[in-house]
C-alpha cells in the first residue's frame, strides 16, 4: 500500500444519501425467500440487509462527487431499461414503492429489475467503480475492514465490489462462516459434484444403523416428527406422571387441529391421536391444559400434586423416563403427513438407543462438556441446568444423541477419503460443507426446543434465543424428511453454491479472514483506509452463550481441521465485546453493581476494538458504525469508547427497513432501522487529555438545535419513521456537536459524559413531535401529567423500555422511581415500564359508597376528593365517576370542581385523546367523556382533535412480497 495523504478527502457517505430508498431495498429483502443466500448458509444471530451494507460499504469508499443515482446504480437499484426512470432513481423507486398494492405479478417486475443482493456489478461497472476509487485514493483501491464481521454481510459485499478485504472475528463459529463466505466460496468455488457423492455416502452409512430407531406403526409410514416429555413417579400412587404441559401437536384454530389425548391403563399411560373437533370436543378434552401447571405436576391417577422442586431433583438424579406422546408420519404411498400416539415400540426404541449409548465409551463421554451457566437471564441457560441439563449432551434425549452422533460417525468414515483424493482447500471445502449440514440439525432436535403447533414439528432451538427448560420437546427423525440431513444439505449447499457465483468475478482480489480479538488484530498501522462494522450493541446477544451449542458440534467434526480456532472446548466469554453481569467480578470492592461493572467492562473493551481500529487505520480513513440499539445507555457506552480512541462524529444516516402505520394499533414498539454513524481521526490529533475542556452550558444549546433540525428534516422526508427512530436519528447530530467539543465539563469541572447530550436530543425532539402532533402544546400540564401525555406519543403503548421512559421523565422533570410508589403510574416487568390507566388507579366510585373496595390493595386516587395531585389524576378520576355513576352524575361531578373552567384539564383530555391507541380501554372512556352532556360542558371539539392525529397508513408485511 502506497502512503496516503493525510487531507481528509471528501467522501460521499458525508454528504446526503439516498436513504428512503434503501429502506424500501431493506424492506423488500426482508421477505425470508429474498434474504442473500449467505443468511441461510448456516446460523448466526444477527445479520443487516444486503442494501444497507452496500450503502455504507460504497458510501464509505466512493468520493463525495458521485450522484445518488450512480451511487444507486451500483447497489444494483433501478431498472434495466433507463429509460423508464422519469426523473431519479429513488423518485421511481419511490413512486414504485406507493403503487405496489395495485401491481400484477411478481415484486420484481413491478419494480423492474431483481431483489439486488441477487446481482453483482458486471465487469464493465466493476471497472468504472475502481477507475473512480483509484482516482480518489492515490492510485489504489481502499482496503476495507470489518473487525466484528459476525455472520459476514459487511466483507462479503465489500469482495462482491472487489475491495480488498478484511474480516475479523472473535467468535469462531462465525470465523468459520466467513471462511466458507469469502475464501472458499471465492478460491474454491463450485462443489457440488463431489458433495454429492460424499453426502450419499454418509447418508447411507446413516441412514442403516438408524433405521431400527424409528420403527413405524404400519408399513409405508415414515415416523417423521415426535411429540416427547418425561414422566416421573407420583411419589403417591407410583403411577408415571407425564409432564407435559399441553397436548397439541398441530393446532389450526383455537378449536381445529391435531392432539394427543393421554389415558390411564393399568400402570402406565397410552397416548391416543385425536382430531378436533371430529373425534372430540374442547369441553371433553382441552389440550391447551397439560398434567403440568406452574411448574407442578398432577398426577393423572389419584390427582396428586408432586411439586416443582420434586420434579427438578427428579430430572436432575435422573429419576425418569422418556415418553413418546405423539408421531408425526409421512405416507410413502400418498406422500401426506398423519399422527397417531405414540406406543410401545416407539418407546422401546427409545430405551435400546439409551443402551447403545451407555454400552458403548465413546458415546458415553460425548459432548461430556459442562455448560456454561455464566448467563442467568435472557438465555434461561440456568433454568435448564436446574433440571439436570449440566452439560452439553444433556440437552439431548438418548435418541437425538446417537442420531447425531451417528453422522459424525459416518462423517469421520468419509473424511479421511476425501482428504487424499483432493487438494488441501477442497478437501476442507467439501468437509466443511458435509459438517456444517450435519451440525444444522440439532436446530430442531434437541430437548430444548419445543412443539411448534402451527406447523406440527419442532421448532427451532435457536429461533428465540433461549435456552429455557421445555416440559413437552419436539424431536426429528433426522434420517428422512422436513428437518433431516438431506434437507439440511440441501439448504447448506444450495445456498454455498449461489455464494460461488456472486463472487465470480473477484477471485483476484485480497481478502483476509482473521480469528481473534478485535482489539489485538494481528494488522499494520495505517493498513485499511476504511472500516465497517456493527459492532455488538451491549447486553443484546450473547453470541459466546448462545453459540456454544453448534461450537460443541463443529469442533468434534472439523477441530482437527481447524485445530487453533477449534482448541477449546468452548467459546471466548472472556474478550467477547457484550454486558453481562454474570461475567464480571467485584475485585476492587467499589459500590457499583454488577449491571454497572458489566456496562464499564463493555465501553473498556469497545474504546479497546475502536483504538485498535484507530491504529490500523490510515489517516485519510473513514470508520461507519451501524447502530440499531434504542437504550441511551449503550449509546452513552459506544459514544465514550470512540471518544477514548480518537474519533469525532462527522456525519449520520437513518435507514429504515420498515414502514410503521401509527404503533399502538400494531402494538410494536419501533421500526427496524439502522443509524449510519461516520467517524474520522480529527485532523489536529491531540490525546485526549491534552484538549482544552468546553463548558457544557456553551454547547447545550448546540446539541438541542441539531436535533430538532435533524427531527424536522425527518418528519418532512417521508421516511415514515416511528417517533422512537426519530428521536434515536436525531441522537447522531448531537453527538457530533459533542464529540468535536469533548472533553465536555460542567460548572464544576466534573466531566459531562454523553448520556446528558442525548437526554437533551430526547427533550427537543420531543418538542417537535409535541407541535406537530398535538393539536395545543403541554405548557400549563404538570410534569408528571407532561410524561404520562409524552410515553404513550412517543412509543402508543403502554409497554415502553425502563430506561427509555426514564429518560423521557428526566427530560420533563420527572424522576419515574420517586413517583410510583404514591401514584401508581406505572409498573414494571423486567426491564418493561408498564403504563396503568384509570382502573388500576382509581378506586371504584359505587364500591366506595357501599363499604366495598374492588380488590385488596391500596389505590391512590379516591374520586370522592374535591382536589388531585396531578391533571392525570384528575383525568383518570373523571373517567371512572363517568363509567361507575353515569353521565348525569359525572356531570354534577365535574362542575363541583370547576373542572369546565381547568385549561389544563382540558388540554390533557384532549392529548390523550390524540395520543391513546383506539383500542384502549381509557380512549373509549375519554370518548364519552368528551361527548354529549359533559363534553358540552367541557367543550371540547373531538372534530377538530381527529383532524390533528396521524394517518394511519397500512403497515407493509412481508405478504406484500409474495
Amino acid at each position: 500500500m502506497s502512503e496516503k495523504s493525510e487531507n481528509l478527502r471528501s467522501l460521499k457517505v458525508e454528504s446526503v444519501l439516498p436513504v428512503k430508498t434503501v429502506g424500501i431495498e431493506c424492506l423488500k429483502e426482508s421477505n425470508p425467500e429474498k434474504m442473500s443466500p449467505h443468511r441461510y448458509l448456516f446460523k448466526w444471530f444477527a445479520r443487516r440487509p444486503t442494501a444497507a451494507t452496500r450503502l455504507a460499504v460504497l458510501a464509505s469508499v466512493l468520493p463525495e462527487k458521485i450522484s445518488n443515482d450512480t451511487l444507486l446504480e451500483l447497489m444494483q437499484i433501478g431498472p434495466d431499461r433507463p429509460e423508464q426512470v422519469d426523473g431519479s432513481i429513488s423518485d421511481y423507486v419511490i413512486k414504485r414503492w406507493a403503487t405496489k398494492d395495485s401491481r400484477d405479478g411478481r415484486v420484481s417486475d413491478h419494480f423492474g429489475y431483481p431483489i439486488p443482493h441477487s446481482q453483482s456489478p458486471t465487469i464493465d461497472e466493476m471497472d468504472a467503480l475502481h477507475s473512480e476509487l483509484r482516482d480518489c485514493w492515490d492510485g489504489e483501491l481502499p482496503t476495507v475492514l470489518d473487525p466484528t464481521a459476525g455472520g459476514g454481510t459487511i466483507p462479503l459485499e465489500s469482495l462482491r465490489y472487489g475491495l480488498p478485504t478484511v474480516a475479523n472475528e472473535l467468535n469462531p463459529v462465525a470465523w468459520l462462516l466467513n471462511k466458507v463466505i469469502l475464501d472458499h466460496a471465492k478460491n474454491v468455488g463450485s462443489i457440488e459434484k463431489e458433495i454429492s457423492e460424499w453426502s450419499n455416502q454418509m447418508q447411507e452409512n446413516a441412514s442403516g444403523a438408524l433405521t431400527d430407531y424409528y420403527p413405524a406403526a404400519t408399513e409405508g409410514q415414515t415416523p417423521n416428527h415426535y411429540l416427547c416429555t418425561y414422566s416421573v413417579k407420583c411419589s403417591s400412587c407410583g403411577y408415571r406422571i407425564p409432564l407435559a404441559n399441553r397436548w397439541w401437536f398441530k393446532k389450526k384454530s383455537a378449536n381445529e387441529g391435531h392432539a394427543i389425548r393421554p389415558h390411564t391403563h393399568e400402570d402406565r399411560v397410552e397416548y391416543e391421536h385425536v382430531e378436533f373437533p371430529s373425534d372430540v370436543d374442547k369441553s371433553e378434552f382441552n389440550p391447551d391444559k397439560g398434567v403440568v401447571e406452574s411448574g407442578d405436576a398432577e398426577c393423572l391417577n389419584c390427582g396428586v400434586i408432586t411439586e416443582r422442586e420434586t420434579i427438578k431433583q427428579r430430572l436432575t438424579d435422573r429419576e425418569f423416563e422418556y415418553e413418546v406422546c405423539g408421531v408425526q408420519y409421512v405416507e410413502s404411498r400418498t406422500g401426506k403427513s398423519g399422527y397417531r400416539g405414540g406406543n410401545q415400540a416407539d418407546k422401546e426404541a427409545v430405551e435400546r438407543a439409551q443402551e447403545k449409548i451407555e454400552s458403548d465409551l465413546d458415546l458415553r463421554t460425548l459432548l461430556a462438556i459442562d455448560r456454561d451457566a455464566g448467563d442467568q437471564s435472557s438465555l434461561r441457560v440456568s433454568d435448564s441446568i436446574a433440571y439436570g441439563m449440566e452439560e452439553w449432551r444433556d440437552i439431548y434425549s438418548p435418541r437425538q444423541l446417537l442420531s447425531h452422533a451417528t453422522y459424525l460417525d459416518a462423517f469421520e468414515q468419509v473424511k479421511g477419503q476425501v482428504m487424499g483424493k483432493y487438494p488441501a482447500s477442497k478437501a476442507e471445502t467439501i468437509l466443511t460443507i458435509l459438517a456444517l449440514s450435519a451440525v444444522k440439525l440439532i436446530e430442531r432436535n434437541s430437548k430444548l426446543e419445543p412443539i411448534d403447533i402451527r406447523r406440527g414439528s419442532p421448532a427451532n432451538m435457536l429461533g428465540s434465543n433461549n435456552f429455557g427448560f421445555q416440559w413437552a420437546f419436539g424431536e426429528s427423525n433426522i434420517t428422512v424428511g422436513s428437518y433431516s440431513f438431506e434437507s439440511s444439505l440441501n439448504v447448506v449447499l444450495g445456498n454455498y453454491e449461489q455464494l460461488t457465483k456472486h463472487l465470480e468475478n473477484v477471485k483476484e482480489t485480497p481478502v483476509t479472514v482473521l480469528n481473534g480479538d478485535a482489539a489485538n488484530m494481528d494488522l499494520e498501522e495505517g493498513s485499511v483506509d476504511a472500516v465497517v462494522m456493527d459492532p455488538p450493541y451491549g447486553d443484546n446477544v450473547k453470541y459466546a452463550d448462545l453459540s456454544d451449542s453448534l461450537y460443541v458440534w463443529i469442533r468434534e467434526y472439523l477441530g482437527d481441521i481447524y485445530s487453533d480456532e477449534f482448541r477449546p472446548p468452548l467459546t471466548d466469554k472472556t474478550n467477547e465485546a457484550i454486558e453481562n453481569p454474570s461475567r464480571v467480578q467485584n475485585n476492587n470492592n467499589s459500590n457499583l453493581s454488577k449491571d454497572e461493572l458489566a456496562r464499564q467492562k463493555y465501553e473498556i473493551k469497545m474504546s479497546d476494538i475502536f483504538s485498535e481500529v484507530y491504529d490500523a487505520m490510515a489517516p485519510a480513513g473513514v470508520l461507519t458504525i451501524y447502530f440499531t440499539e434504542k437504550e441511551t445507555s449503550a449509546w452513552d457506552s459506544l459514544t465514550m469508547s470512540l471518544i477514548n480512541s480518537g474519533f469525532a462524529v462527522t456525519a449520520t444516516h437513518t435507514i429504515t427497513s420498515e414502514m410503521p402505520q401509527r404503533i399502538g394499533v400494531q402494538q410494536v414498539a419501533s421500526a427496524d432501522s439502522t443509524l449510519l454513524l461516520t467517524c474520522r481521526k480529527p485532523h489536529q490529533s491531540q490525546e485526549l487529555e491534552e484538549r482544552s475542556p468546553t463548558l457544557w452550558s456553551d454547547i447545550k444549546q448546540d446539541t438541542r438545535r441539531v436535533a430538532q433540525e435533524k427531527a424536522n428534516e425527518l418528519l418532512d422526508s417521508g421516511l415514515n419513521l416511528t417517533k422512537t427512530d426519530t428521536i434515536i436519528s436525531a441522537f447522531g447530530p448531537t453527538l457530533r456537536v459533542f464529540t468535536e467539543s469533548y472533553p465536555v465539563v460542567d460548572k464544576y469541572d466534573e466531566r459531562v459524559r454523553p448520556r446528558e447530550a442525548l437526554e437533551e436530543a430526547r427533550t427537543a425532539v420531543t418538542k417537535v413531535l409535541v407541535e406537530r402532533e398535538l393539536s395545543d402544546d403541554l405548557e400549563g400540564v404538570d410534569s408528571l401529567s407532561a410524561w404520562y401525555i409524552l410515553s404513550w406519543l412517543v412509543y402508543g403503548r403502554n409497554s415502553i423500555p425502563y430506561d427509555e421512559a426514564n429518560q423521557l421523565g428526566l427530560g420533563v422533570g420527572v424522576h419515574i422511581d420517586n413517583i410510583k410508589r404514591d401514584t401508581k403510574i406505572w409498573g414494571k416487568s423486567k426491564d418493561t415500564l408498564l403504563l396503568k390507566g384509570q382502573d388500576y388507579r382509581v378506586q371504584d366510585y359505587t364500591a366506595l359508597e357501599s363499604g366495598n373496595k374492588r380488590r385488596k390493595r391500596a389505590y391512590p386516587i379516591d374520586p370522592r376528593e374535591q382536589a388531585f395531585s396531578h391533571t392525570i389524576d384528575t383525568v383518570h378520576a373523571a373517567l371512572n365517576v363517568l363509567e361507575t355513576k353515569g353521565s348525569d352524575f359525572a356531570w354534577n361531578w365535574l362542575k363541583e370542581r370547576s373542572l369546565q373552567n381547568d385549561s389544563s384539564f382540558k388540554t390533557t383530555i384532549e392529548a390523550l385523546l390524540q395520543v391513546l391507541p383506539e383500542n384502549n380501554e381509557d380512549y373509549k372512556s375519554l370518548i364519552n367523556l368528551a361527548s354529549g352532556q359533559t363534553g358540552e360542558l367541557l367543550d371540547i371539539d373531538i372534530r377538530s382533535i381527529e383532524e390533528t392525529e396521524v394517518s394511519q397508513e397500512s403497515r407493509t408485511t412481508l405478504q406484500d412480497f409474495e
